[in-house]
C-alpha cells in the first residue's frame, strides 16, 4: 500500500461507514454521482477520502426513501445548500404522497373487482362551481378525439384530500387542472367521457356564484349545481399513467424556466406574418412554430428553418423549441397575466403554466424539426 492510499478509505471501508454496499458505489461512481479520490490504474479498485462518509451516507439515506437518481445528484451537489435540498425532499415527499393515494384508489378498485356485492363507499366532494368550471375549462381542449383510442375520449377526475385534480390528453398534450375543496370520504376517481363533460360545464354555467357538490361512487359520478343534479356514467378504461411525465414537471427544476406575457405570446402567434412551417403527422398537417430566446434571454419567435426569427437576432441559439401551433394556443388559454414556460431541452416535453397558480398548466410535446 501507497503512503497516499493508507490516507484513503478502501471502497469496503466507506461501505461500511455509509451503509451502502460495495456495489452500489460502484453504480454511483458509474453513474458519475460519487466518483472516487483515487483509482488504481492497474487494479481498478478504488479509495475515499474521510470527506466522502459523509455524503456517502446521505446517498445511502436517499436511496433508502427511493430518490430518483438524478434527484440524488443534485443533492449532492447542492448540500451546502440546505433550502435547495429541503426543496428536493419537500417535491420527494409528495411524489410518494401521491403514490399512495394512487394504490389507495386502485386497491379500493380491485376491491370492488373481486367482491362486487361489497358495501359500496362514495366521496362526496364540496367546491366552488366557478373553481369548477375553470378547472374543467382548463383540460378540455386536451381531450383526444381519436375514435380508435376511446380511452383518451374524456376527462380523468380525481379526488384527492386536498380538492379534484382533472387530466385530459391526447398523446401529443396534456393538461392538469385542479380545484381545491371539502372531501368527505376515500381518495377515489372517475374517467368522464367528453359529453358528459360538456353537459357538466353548461350546468356549472358561465359566472354563477355558490358550490357544487360531487358525489362519486364506483358506477356514477353526480354533481349537483343549485338542487339541479346532473348524473354520468364513467368510461370503463383505465386512464393512461401520466405520472410517468408530469415526473419529469413536477420533479426537479428544470433547466429553463421563462417568465412571459401570454397575452403578447398569443399576439404573435396569430398576427400575419408569423413564421411557421408545416408538418404531416399520421395524413394530418399541420402547422408548427418554434420558440426561442432574444438577447435578453426572454421568450421570443424563431424561424423554425433555422434561417432567422421574427424580431431580430440574438440568443435563439441558445434554445429553439418546435410545437404544433393550434396546440401552444390552445394551451395559453384566454393569454391573460404572467405565464410562464418550463422545459430541459428541444426535445423534452414543455410545460405551460401560470406564474400564480403551479396546478394547473399544460405539458407539450415538441416537433422534431
Amino acid at each position: 500500500m501507497t503512503a497516499v492510499e493508507s490516507e484513503l478509505r478502501s471502497i469496503g471501508e466507506l461501505a461500511r461507514a455509509s451503509g451502502l454496499t460495495v456495489s452500489a458505489l460502484r453504480f454511483y461512481d458509474r453513474s458519475g454521482v460519487l466518483a472516487p479520490a483515487r483509482v488504481d490504474p492497474v487494479t481498478g479498485y478504488r479509495w475515499y477520502t474521510e470527506e466522502q462518509v459523509g455524503p456517502a451516507r446521505l446517498v445511502a439515506g436517499l436511496r433508502r426513501v427511493g430518490m430518483p437518481l438524478t434527484g440524488i445528484a443534485e443533492a449532492l451537489r447542492h448540500r451546502h445548500r440546505p433550502a435547495e435540498v429541503h426543496r428536493l425532499l419537500d417535491a420527494h415527499l409528495r411524489r410518494l404522497e401521491d403514490g399512495l393515494a394512487d394504490a389507495r384508489r386502485e386497491l379500493s378498485r380491485i376491491r370492488s373487482l373481486i367482491d362486487p356485492e361489497e358495501t359500496i363507499v362514495t366521496t362526496r366532494l364540496v367546491l366552488s362551481r366557478t373553481d369548477l368550471a375553470a378547472a374543467f375549462d382548463a383540460v378540455r381542449f386536451a381531450v383526444g378525439a381519436d375514435p380508435g383510442l376511446p380511452v383518451l375520449s374524456g376527462v380523468l377526475l380525481e379526488v384527492a384530500p386536498d380538492g379534484v385534480h382533472l387530466f385530459a390528453t391526447d398523446r401529443f398534450r396534456l393538461a392538469v387542472a385542479r380545484a381545491g375543496g371539502t372531501v368527505d370520504g376515500p381518495p377515489v376517481s372517475a374517467l368522464l367521457p367528453v359529453a358528459a363533460v360538456d353537459e357538466l360545464r353548461a350546468l356549472l354555467g358561465a359566472d354563477g356564484a355558490g358550490d357544487a357538490e360531487v358525489v362519486v361512487a364506483p358506477d356514477r359520478v353526480t354533481v349537483t349545481v343549485a338542487g339541479r343534479p346532473l348524473t354520468a356514467a364513467p368510461l370503463p378504461y383505465d386512464f393512461p399513467d401520466y405520472r410517468r411525465l408530469l415526473r419529469a414537471q413536477l420533479g426537479d427544476a428544470p433547466a429553463y424556466r421563462i417568465p412571459f406575457d401570454g397575452a403578447a405570446l398569443r399576439a404573435a402567434l396569430t398576427a400575419d406574418g408569423v413564421p411557421v412551417c408545416r408538418r404531416a403527422h399520421e395524413g394530418v398537417e399541420h402547422e408548427v412554430v418554434a420558440l426561442g430566446l432574444d438577447g435578453r434571454g426572454e421568450l421570443r419567435l424563431v424561424d423554425p428553418s433555422g434561417a432567422g426569427g421574427a424580431g431580430g437576432a440574438g440568443g435563439a441559439d441558445a434554445l429553439r423549441v418546435a410545437v404544433n401551433r393550434e396546440y401552444l394556443l390552445d394551451a395559453l388559454g384566454s393569454g391573460d397575466g404572467q405565464l410562464v414556460l418550463e422545459l430541459d431541452g428541444p426535445i423534452t416535453p414543455l410545460a405551460v403554466r401560470r406564474a400564480d397558480d403551479a396546478s394547473a398548466f399544460s405539458v407539450l410535446m415538441p416537433v422534431r424539426l
